[in-house]
């Protein structure tokens, strides 16, 4: 899940611009951002007309550099010398909802939308956090009014939206909705390794095997390292009758787990075969040894 984040900058004529700002702005723009926070630094040290927005830029830098704690203190910075820095307040609600912040992370996006009440990015980050909070019915309204709202018609921006759309949906166990979001994800991204394997779940969950097993398969060609794709796609296979594919696919599930040290996966696989060889009259090899 991804935030849209903003530069902040003021509207002076370009011949006054601090050096540092701008220094500070291209670096941000070429993704060097430790040199930006410096660059930015040096602007707040000057104390001159451009340290609110090296204050929210640098806000922007430490985010980039996950440092939470640091970015949050000069998004309030920034607020506090300029109250209507919109993109302040994105980027102070991103901070709190990575510090597990919720109810702040709300309010900074609620001050956002008195301010520009059709600023999709606010009601995209507000629907991520009511989906970490549990209110997935929320997550789904703020989801909708973002998609309502998108103006620039960005397909990365749509992309995100409907997947965790879809993921809301999946956790209402609406999984109808789910795979229609989803469908449209693949529509704008066909390589969407996850989106073909959360439609695989739910179109499993809704028990239509086949459907399910051809996602799996799909995600699995993406990347062959998806270890439960393996396991599902397992599922599915046992369920419709393909016993020794299934079987192929568990074993194939238990090497990886093996690979990856993973003990609990690996005991949840072998406990996963003894459930279906119990249920079914076919004799399977020993997944051990």
């Amino acid at each position: 899940m991804l935030f849209c984040l903003g530069f902040s900058s003021a509207s002076v004529e370009k011949s006054t611009i601090s050096p540092n700002f701008s220094q500070g702005i291209y670096y941000l723009r070429q993704e060097k951002y430790q040199e930006a926070i410096g660059e930015f630094t040096q602007v707040i040290n000057d104390k001159n007309q451009w340290i609110a927005s090296a204050y929210s830029n640098r806000c922007l830098a430490y985010l980039q550099l996950n440092n939470n704690q640091a970015a949050k203190r000069d998004c309030q910075e920034a607020l506090e010398m300029n109250s209507d820095n919109v993109e302040a307040y994105l980027n102070k609600g991103l901070a709190d909802y990575r510090l597990e912040n919720y109810s702040q992370s709300l309010a900074a996006y609620q001050e956002v939308l008195k301010r520009q009440e059709n600023d999709y990015r606010a009601y995209y980050n507000q629907g991520l956090v009511h989906f970490q909070l549990g209110n997935y019915q929320q997550a789904l309204n703020s989801y909708n009014q973002a998609l309502k709202i998108d103006e620039d018609d960005s397909l990365e921006h749509k992309t995100l939206i409907y997947h965790d759309r879809a993921l809301a949906h999946l956790q209402l166990e609406d999984f109808s909705e789910a795979i229609a979001n989803l469908t449209h994800v693949l529509i704008l991204n066909p390589k969407d390794e996850q989106a073909y394997y959360q439609r695989g779940y739910a179109y499993q969950k809704s028990g239509n095997y086949q459907a399910a097993f051809q996602d799996f398969t799909e995600a699995i060609t993406l990347n062959p390292q998806l270890t439960t794709a393996y396991i599902n796609r397992g599922i599915s296979a046992a369920i419709l009758g393909f016993q020794t594919v299934a079987w192929q696919n568990f074993k194939i599930a238990l090497t990886q787990f093996q690979e990856q040290n993973n003990q609990t996966g690996y005991q949840q696989t072998l406990n996963l075969m003894r459930k279906f060889k119990k249920v079914t009259s076919n004799t399977y090899e020993s997944p051990i040894g």
